[in-house]
């Protein structure tokens, strides 16, 4: 299984958030000292956030100051962006850092991410599949006309650029979403909320289509994490983030299900969830143990290929913390794992 993460572009200082690149390359420069696979970066135009609003240009950079470690965007909010620019930015990176970058696509759930494009989240799913459409067209050569609501025609890969090695991933966190991305993407990327149940049921859907359309499945699945000398500890310095994380994504709704989550039924408001409700099958947080536990069950009823980590958020915990969470999860996870 490859190890991957998703380091934070933001930190609070002072109680107000600020760009942190210089975090952000920290954590990408250990993960490629210690052999991960990749890093993502995210897209996000309002709201608190950890991201920024260019995954693109972030992953520019995290490649120039790196020489092996892949990194992706995780996601490009596909619906807003006219798809030729998308397609035509990815094509270009790929050039530049061959085999060292990935576009991930994904149709997006934030009204603040669509409402200062003048777009309706109403537009997104069918926004989501013309525009996979059109990078596809793009990177396999075929002129085609944009499709409404974009202008506009679309031309193939700038044969200057040399060969295509680019891979697109679609992220989804629905049955449609997976469908779609069996069909038009090379992998699918699952959110980091859903539990482990909920995404085993996804993935069994994933894998039909792409049996349909024969194509060999790839799953990347999404975590919050952290790792820790034992669980305690790992709850201690975690838990107030994550639990701040989860009653971020109870008010937004379509988090968490009674047919996935049990528990649900006796919680009624964000405030009454607790780390007992939203640790289990859904976030690597503990010790050593914990973390071989839970990574065997999901590889055997998920089968992921790659495993992405999200450690660090704008709130927290540390960037020093971080980077010795990096290491220790290399020095005594990872090779337990890939055993």
């Amino acid at each position: 299984m490859k190890f991957s993460i998703a380091p934070a572009l933001q930190k609070v200082v002072n109680g107000s958030r600020e760009l942190d690149l210089a975090g952000f390359l920290a954590e990408s420069e250990a993960a490629e000292k210690n052999g991960f696979y990749a890093a993502y970066t995210g897209e996000k135009h309002a709201g608190d956030t950890s991201y920024a609003t260019n995954p693109e240009l972030v992953c520019a950079v995290g490649l120039a100051r790196t020489s092996r470690l892949k990194f992706c965007t995780g996601v490009t909010v596909l619906p807003v962006h006219h798809p030729v620019s998308v397609a035509e930015d990815a094509c270009l990176l790929d050039a530049m850092f061959p085999g060292r970058f990935r576009l991930t696509t994904g149709a997006g759930y934030f009204e603040g991410d669509y409402a200062p494009f003048g777009v309706s989240l109403d537009e997104r799913h069918p926004r989501m599949e013309k525009g996979m459409e059109v990078i596809a067209a793009h990177r396999e050569g075929r002129t085609i006309e944009v499709p409404s609501p974009w202008q506009g025609t679309v031309i193939g890969r700038d044969p200057a650029l040399g060969q295509d090695k680019l891979e697109v991933f679609a992220a989804a966190w629905s049955a449609p979403g997976v469908r779609r991305a069996a069909r038009l993407a090379d992998g699918w990327v699952t959110d980091p909320i859903r539990s482990g149940r909920w995404i085993r049921w996804l993935a069994d859907i994933y894998r039909e289509e792409c049996e349909k359309v024969g194509k060999q499945p790839r799953i990347v699945l999404l975590r919050e994490a952290w790792f820790d000398i034992d669980d305690a500890a790992a709850r201690a310095t975690y838990g107030p983030h994550v639990l701040g994380y989860s009653q971020v994504y109870f008010r937004r709704g379509n988090a968490y299900n009674p047919r996935f989550d049990a528990w649900l039924e006796e919680v009624r408001s964000p405030e009454q969830l607790t780390l007992d409700h939203v640790l289990p099958d859904r976030v690597l947080c503990g010790g050593a143990q914990t973390w071989l536990d839970q990574i065997g069950e999901w590889a055997e009823t998920i089968q992921p290929e790659e495993l992405i980590l999200r450690l660090r958020h704008f709130q927290g915990p540390g960037i020093s913390e971080t980077l010795e969470c990096i290491d220790a999860i290399a020095h005594d996870v990872i090779p337990k794992v890939n055993r």
